[in-house]
């Protein structure tokens, strides 16, 4: 009984995500490429594979039985991450770059980070330039919606 209940919630958190994406999309394109370059319309084509993306998970969600078993990183998705080299883990949310930082372990999908992340599965090893150094990180687990 429970389990319906979750797979409901999660379910329609997927679907009011996918709404949000679709309606924010423009707005997002004209806000970080407000001028036509092949960063743009690379950009169009990562957010209209994003929202097929987001189509095929909402299809799925009756596959997801497991708190920290969801498919792929996505934006809301809170993200367990062990350091390669320190073996510290980590924890951070993927966030709307339009959006506030939920705190200090917010990041955009636009970051080193984010975009070393984003549509990445549990055990993918991420490799991340930023500019405090190279850093390598296996992704142990992902939750969506990031408060559970």
């Amino acid at each position: 009984m429970t389990e319906s209940v979750l797979l409901g919630e999660l379910k329609e958190a997927l679907i009011t995500h996918l709404v949000e994406v679709e309606e924010q999309c423009d707005v997002f394109i004209e806000e970080f490429f407000p001028h036509p370059s092949p960063e743009r319309e690379q950009a169009k084509k990562k957010v209209e594979e994003y929202i097929n993306t987001l189509e095929g998970l909402v299809q799925e969600a009756h596959q997801i039985k497991e708190k920290g078993t969801f498919p792929l990183v996505i934006i809301g998705s809170r993200v367990e991450l062990k350091d390669l080299k320190t073996n510290e883990l980590l924890v951070v949310q993927l966030i709307l770059p339009l959006g506030e930082l939920p705190g200090e372990n917010g990041i955009s999908p636009l970051s080193p980070l984010g975009q070393a992340l984003f549509l990445k599965k549990i055990g993918d090893e991420i490799e991340v330039e930023a500019p405090g150094g190279t850093f390598q990180y296996r992704i142990m687990g992902i939750y969506y919606p990031a408060d559970r």
